[in-house]
């Protein structure tokens, strides 16, 4: 498919992304405030955090992970017996009300530690919503990039977050102007919440309400008619859903511990790669090349800036090629290469402390070139499209829940260290890129190729122990059970 064509199909097909907007800037919102628990912001000189014991900042900087794995609980249990639209403006209430929060109080610990629950709950919900109302209504050549993006607002929630955190606006906090971005976002959300939010036609079918499910469809492929395609797709859901009306609710029956345990070890990988740990060697490094304060609080964090800068620019050209070159492709080559360069690393500091800023800083930009390809992003992608639909949402929750417990393990241990020593750094980058060198064979081994591939067909592929597809994409012919 060549560029125009590609621009033709995206423009036509607007309205599914149209669909999870919504979703998408409740993520812009609340990746600002994930941000505090991906750096440090030096939240020990702001104000609410004065004369508070060390125990008392972490637990309201760790409250956002703790509210996004209830979340995801939440959503489970909403996901499965209301609307996407409606679910949507309970996701939004929350975010205004945090950040309503976020301005009125910002010098209060009690207030911030409130709205940062408030958003983790909406964080939790809204990940959870996009992903399973996108898996059902994206077609299959823009499946990819759609959900790629979502990770991408994730990641450009943070920047703005570790970019704003730091900095001394003297008339506003911190706090205050990033409740006025949410705002901002949840204004435009709710305009398109209530305008272009079309129901999946899964949902509907799921409930027999077969002439809205083709309403629906009509809408979201911009088609004034029923098309042999929109007829051909609507057939391949009912199939699909009658093949999951045999199947029971477990997620570890009927075959879904495979994609269950393949889905997770990539969200395992991406963590390993992308935490305060990680980050926090990375930045220091980085600042000692740059000649700036690690925990200044009155200046922008450079460093920050370079590290989520590089990801947003690599990862927006790989979220483009991720249905051209292929899910599987993307994710072990950047693996492979964030792996390697943190276990070379890992040892270097181990070894010797001559190593210079200037090269560590290189590697580890090279670093973060390689975990921008496909790391953190490819693991959404295939969440949306691995899982039965009766076990999907409890599927895709429990792998957020397992993101926000490592989340929580790695700051509650790592946030107390002091970050002086290169023994430090080595034994950091050592512990998080021996995993990922692991779970990358795993994956090489186990991970089939689904681009290009219907919902169903590739939830197909997930679940067969043998024939899988490696490259390229096939139709597949029957479900292989375990």
């Amino acid at each position: 498919m060549g560029c125009t064509e590609w621009v033709e199909l995206n423009q036509k097909n607007k309205p599914q992304s149209n669909a999870i907007a919504t979703g998408v800037f409740t993520l812009l919102a609340t990746g600002m405030y994930h941000a505090a628990t991906l750096y440090d912001p030096g939240y020990r000189n702001e104000e609410w955090a004065y004369s508070r014991s060390n125990t008392a900042v972490l637990v309201t900087l760790m409250l956002f992970h703790i509210a996004a794995i209830v979340g995801s609980l939440a959503g489970w249990i909403l996901i499965e017996r209301y609307a996407k639209k409606q679910i949507n403006f309970v996701t939004m209430s929350f975010v205004i009300v945090g950040c309503t929060v976020s301005i009125a109080v910002p010098h209060s610990l009690i207030a911030v530690a409130f709205a940062r629950s408030l958003m983790g709950v909406a964080h939790g919900l809204a990940y959870l919503l996009v992903l399973v109302h996108g898996g059902e209504i994206v077609i299959k050549e823009l499946r990819g990039v759609i959900m790629a993006a979502i990770n991408f607002c994730v990641i450009s929630g943070a920047l703005i977050g570790g970019i704003v955190n730091p900095v001394d606006l003297e008339s506003l906090t911190a706090h205050q102007f990033l409740g006025i971005i949410g705002l901002t976002y949840m204004l435009l959300a709710f305009f398109l919440n209530l305008m272009l939010c079309y129901e999946s036609p899964v949902f509907l079918l799921q409930r027999n309400h077969d002439a809205e499910a083709l309403r629906s469809m009509l809408k979201l492929r911009n088609e004034s008619t029923e098309s042999w395609e929109i007829r051909n797709e609507m057939t391949e859901f009912k199939t699909m859903l009658s093949e999951d009306a045999t199947t029971s609710r477990s997620i570890f029956m009927d075959g879904n511990l495979r994609p269950l345990a393949l889905v997770a070890l990539g969200k395992v990988a991406s963590v390993l790669s992308f935490n305060y740990a990680v980050n926090t060697v990375k930045a220091n490094v980085i600042d000692e090349v740059l000649d700036s304060s690690a925990t200044t609080t009155t200046d922008i964090r450079l460093s920050i800036v370079i590290l989520m800068s590089i990801r947003m620019v690599v990862g927006m050209g790989a979220m483009f090629a991720v249905d051209v070159l292929g899910r599987r492709a993307l994710q072990l080559v950047s693996i492979c290469s964030t792996g390697l360069v943190l276990v070379a690393m890992g040892i270097v500091y181990l070894a010797t402390d001559s190593i210079t800023p200037d090269i560590g800083m290189a590697l580890f930009v090279a670093c973060e070139v390689g975990a921008s390809l496909g790391l953190t992003f490819i693991p959404d992608v295939l969440c949306s499209e691995a899982f039965n639909t009766k076990k999907k949402a409890l599927s895709i929750a429990v792998v957020q829940v397992l993101e926000q417990i490592l989340h929580l393990i790695v700051f509650g241990v790592v946030y107390w260290w002091d970050f002086a020593v290169y023994d430090r750094y080595g034994v950091t980058l050592l512990v998080a890129g021996l995993p990922i060198l692991g779970i990358g064979y795993v994956l090489y081994r186990k991970l089939p190729e689904t681009s290009k591939m219907s919902i169903r067909q590739a939830r197909i592929e997930f679940y067969k122990r043998e024939g899988i597809v490696f490259g390229g994409s096939k139709n597949s012919v029957e479900v292989l059970y375990d």
